[in-house]
């Protein structure tokens, strides 16, 4: 069974939106993260499963790791705590006359703090599906990976060559 339940990729990208904060708050050339590198989601999301032929228990088993994550991300805030916490920031950085540091760091270790709480509870997501999966699914997940990071990369150069009398 091949993973496009709509209502389960619908469930996923909703928690999989959960990085997009910090995404907008730290954002870098690129406009979303470096594949593997800060910022970038824990797990790869439904698209990481595209393709992986699921038995049906698996997929039950997935369908029910990500509503379960889906409906804990509806009952917390942390989302709304890390937005909180953006806005104050943004609202000191904004004040005319001297910057209180002391408040900014507070409120930065603040986010920081929360930021880890949600990367932790993706870690758990990711953890949960990585255990239902078996070795020749992850091995597929896993090549598959490294050929979207060597794209990323061609992209990346063709997007931003390095010039010539550097490269000499």
């Amino acid at each position: 069974m091949k993973y496009r339940n709509g209502v389960l990729a619908a469930a996923a990208m909703v928690g999989l939106s959960l990085v997009a904060l910090p995404v907008m708050a730290h954002p870098h050339h690129g406009g979303a993260p470096a594949a593997g590198g800060p910022g970038a989601p824990v797990w790869g999301g439904p698209s990481m499963l595209e393709g992986i032929d699921l038995t049906a228990q698996q997929q039950k088993k997935i369908d029910a790791i990500v509503q379960q994550a889906h409906e804990q991300d509806q009952t917390d805030s942390i989302r709304d705590d890390i937005g909180r916490v953006h806005r104050q920031i943004q609202d000191l950085l904004s004040e005319p006359g001297t910057l209180d540091r002391t408040k900014i760091t507070a409120l930065l270790q603040q986010q920081a703090s929360l930021r880890a709480q949600q990367e932790a509870r993706h870690l758990d997501v990711a953890e949960q599906i990585h255990d239902v999966l078996s070795t020749e699914q992850l091995t597929q997940i896993k090549e598959r990976q490294a050929k979207v990071r060597d794209l990323m990369d061609q992209l990346r150069e063709l997007q931003h060559p390095t010039p010539k009398a550097a490269a000499q």
